[in-house]
């Protein structure tokens, strides 16, 4: 059967071949007329035998432009997908189907004493200390960055710990209590009971019940001090006043803050159910801002200058507990106290139980700080702390999870472990948790874990240094991420880390092997990528790169099976055809030559005689130089010499070793027709190099077999490349390349369209050895469609037809 035929019954075979894909697709896809399985949803592979696991927002990957990161990716970025299941398996620290969350301390469940939530819902389920308001839901982490809101008593990033009772210090003197002021314009009594206002008081991010305008001063203090951690405060309102609000704006209410110490937060008024429309409440908490009263009293408020620290700072916190074990040193001895300095029930150590003579610690300050002689205060030196100065700092670091500094604004505050630890404060190291590392747990961990980082097979980076390694089409980009250090939208660029796998291995954690890839070649009507190169020059040496690997220096005069070599040394390239336009036969050296045969004396000065095939003259022209004469020869396709002298007397024929693709001279005896001086075309040897000068055009076919489908363009260095042509004043040699449909010297490049597929997409890929399983009759191919060393699965070995016959 004629080839042709063949070819074409083989396509009329695969048009009707819904039966022909591998094991029917398992039932998970149907046949096109390729016999290539199209995957139902959900699946994938050759023969749609693997599940495909949920996607996620990526943790970390390559950036895709200036800042531009977290694409969707199977598993986030944070597992491997169990092909049978579908089911991600994810890393250790992170969680959900797609381990597209980060897990919670305390087991994920915060040990029972707080609630595991992520950063959005923080966000709008809460409030700052300060009892502000700001969003969070747009920035690539506001459903992903999981932590814990800790109950009343609790904290830590897993709320382990117990919070010790607080208080001021017993031996500090002249120290004040927290007062702040409160206006409400509204009107208690208007003429329609039922527009009676309403509003609520927030204090350190928690609300009160709801207080009626008109509210006396006790039900006022009632309210405030439901408020969770507020405890007992008093309220007073200015002289003749009976309601919170009033609609000439009198009322000074005086907030005075009697268990809570130092400098509090401000209380922040709800005030949307006032009446009429545009009544305030305004609060002055800054110690500075005055209010006047309807007698024209005026109130300024104060800010709490108390201690409040863990069991008031005499004596030693048992976080696991909650407890104070109050200091009891050379004599001196502190208890719990009412919080003003006697005996009482706090449990904060803030009573002195006897006379005391100096600072805690049986050395002073445990050796770690100085002491004050006057209120034995110990100062402790940098990176301890505590009344004794006994307790290590661990490292602080920005944290993970905490409430936005404003709208898409957060983890921009320092907190020790970056709130994903637990301080040994007995030794000062952070303790992080799974996923996390770095002495302030400041940094996420890439796959494989700290152990282990990237399973020995790559590179864990972070997000700015993986986007110095992304690439567009397998050419390297000159993308940034994190490129201003007041964006927030790129806060992780320099702490979150990922995998940046060595040629050969992939997955997040670089544990998979890479299988080859490959045309599939059961499809037809494509073309292979083909792109064109020329060169003008006449010594010197010029490089290639692709896809980041370059080759070494190559020579001027390079022969294309050469060029080809060099090519497919680059890791970058497996197959590679490379032709020349024409056979253009070159040397390095300036030989010292001889014509091969005289012609006819003439007179005439000068003389140019043009040899064409049968032995006929074309021209015999008068007044040329050797350059038209040459000229008038190169332009004749069927010229094979030409003869000029510059004066009477006999000249000399030189034969042309090539004028035209087809010429190509085969004689070791073959002389130059150019001048001795110009190493351009000396035909002392048969070589086909590729560098001509300007009027002799070569141009090389770079012909992609692999990879396949639209690579990126080879780029050329020029390096060395020097150009002696008598018809052009420039003396550096060019290199230019045309790829994609563009032209060069009437050529036309092409763009690749072949599929580049794993295991050419007619086999499956065994990940654990990186080497392809291929279906029945199908093999190792070259790249072409015939049988190679690829283990690609590229080659039919059916008799009846191979691709690219």
């Amino acid at each position: 059967m004629h080839r042709a035929a063949l070819v074409l019954f083989f396509l009329l075979q695969l048009g009707s071949a819904g039966a022909q894909c591998f094991e029917k697709c398992n039932g998970h896809g149907s046949c096109d007329k390729y016999a290539r399985c199209n995957c139902h949803a959900g699946f994938q592979g050759a023969t749609c035998a693997e599940r495909v696991c949920p996607f996620g927002t990526a943790f970390s990957d390559f950036a895709t432009a200036d800042d531009t990161a977290h694409a969707e990716q199977e598993c986030s970025g944070r597992g491997l997908c169990d092909r049978n299941t579908g089911m991600c398996m994810c890393m250790e620290g992170f969680t959900g189907v797609a381990c597209q969350r980060t897990t919670c301390g305390g087991g994920g469940t915060c040990n029972a004493f707080g609630k595991c939530m992520s950063m959005k819902d923080l966000a709008s389920q809460t409030r700052s200390t300060n009892s502000e308001v700001f969003l969070y839901d747009t920035t690539w982490d506001a459903e992903k960055i999981y932590g814990c809101l800790c109950d009343e008593g609790r904290s830590g990033y897993d709320c382990g710990l117990v919070d010790c009772p607080t208080g001021d210090d017993p031996l500090t003197t002249g120290q004040v209590n927290e007062v702040q002021l409160m206006k409400c314009s509204s009107d208690p009594n208007p003429a329609d009971s039922s527009l009676k206002g309403t509003f609520a008081l927030w204090f350190n991010g928690y609300p009160s019940t709801t207080i009626n305008v008109d509210a006396t001063a006790a039900e006022l203090e009632s309210a405030i001090e439901q408020i969770q951690g507020v405890g007992q405060v008093t309220v007073s309102y200015s002289e003749g006043s009976t309601s919170a609000c009033s609609t000439s704006d009198t009322n000074v209410i005086k907030i005075t803050f009697i268990d809570n110490f130092g400098a509090l937060p401000p209380i922040v008024p709800f005030e949307d159910n006032l009446y009429p429309v545009g009544s305030t409440i305004t609060i002055s908490a800054d110690g500075l801002t005055s209010m006047t009263d309807w007698n024209g009293a005026i109130f300024t408020p104060i800010k709490g200058t108390k201690e409040d620290g863990a069991c008031a700072n005499r004596g030693t916190c048992d976080l696991s507990m909650g407890s104070c074990e109050c200091y009891n040193d050379n004599g001196d001895t502190f208890a719990s106290s009412d919080g003003y300095g006697n005996a009482g029930t706090r449990g904060d150590c803030g009573y002195a139980a006897s006379t005391i003579s100096a600072c805690p610690g049986e050395i002073a300050c445990s050796g770690q700080g100085t002491c004050d002689s006057t209120t034995h205060v110990c100062s402790c030196q940098a990176g301890f702390y505590g009344g004794n100065c006994a307790l290590r700092e661990c490292p602080k670091g920005l944290s993970w999870f905490s409430y936005p500094s404003g709208n898409e604004q957060a983890h921009d505050t320092l907190v020790e472990c970056s709130n994903m630890g637990t301080c040994d404060n007995s030794v000062g190291t952070c303790e992080c948790a799974a996923g996390f590392f770095g002495e302030a747990c400041q940094y996420m961990a890439c796959g494989g874990g700290t152990a282990n980082p990237c399973s020995g097979h790559g590179e864990c980076l972070s997000m700015r240094h993986l986007s110095w390694e992304s690439n567009l089409n397998g050419d390297a980009t000159n993308y940034i991420y994190g490129t201003d250090p007041n964006n927030y939208a790129t806060w992780d660029a320099d702490r979150v880390n990922g995998c940046n796998c060595d040629d050969g291995w992939e997955g997040y954690d670089c544990s998979l092997r890479s299988c080859p890839t490959g045309d599939n070649p059961g499809t037809y009507g494509e073309n292979r990528e083909v792109q064109l190169l020329r060169c003008q020059a006449s010594s010197g040496t010029f490089a290639l790169q692709f896809r980041q690997e370059t080759t070494s220096a190559l020579a001027w005069d390079i022969e294309a099976w050469e060029l080809k070599q060099a090519l497919e040394a680059l890791d970058t390239v497996k197959s590679v055809d490379v032709t020349y336009s024409i056979n253009k036969i070159t040397s390095s050296t300036n030989s010292t030559y001889q014509p091969l045969k005289s012609c006819t004396t003439t007179t005439a000065s000068p003389y140019c005689v043009v040899q064409v095939t049968g032995g006929l003259v074309a021209s015999a022209v008068s007044g040329m130089t050797e350059a038209t004469c040459k000229a008038a020869c190169d332009v004749d396709a069927t010229c094979n010499s030409f003869a000029f002298t510059a004066g009477t007397g006999a000249c000399s024929y030189y034969d042309l070793a090539i004028n035209a693709t087809s010429k190509s001279s085969t004689s070791a005896t073959v002389q130059s027709y150019w001048k001795t001086s110009d190493p351009l075309t000396i035909k002392g040897i048969n070589k086909k190099g590729l560098c001509t000068n300007t009027t002799q055009t070569n141009v090389a076919s770079l012909t992609f077999n692999s990879p396949s489908g639209d690579v990126p363009s080879v780029i050329v260095y020029s390096n060395s490349l020097a150009l002696v042509d008598t018809l052009t004043s420039a003396t550096t040699g060019v290199l230019s390349i045309a790829t994609d449909g563009s032209t060069l010297s009437g050529l036309t490049s092409v763009m690749g369209t072949t599929d580049e597929e794993v295991c050419s997409g007619r086999g499956t890929c065994v990940a654990e050895f990186g080497t392809c399983t291929c279906h029945q009759n199908w093999g190792s191919s070259d790249g072409k469609g015939g049988q190679g060393v690829l283990a690609d699965c590229g080659f039919r070995q059916d008799p009846i037809y191979k691709k690219g016959a």
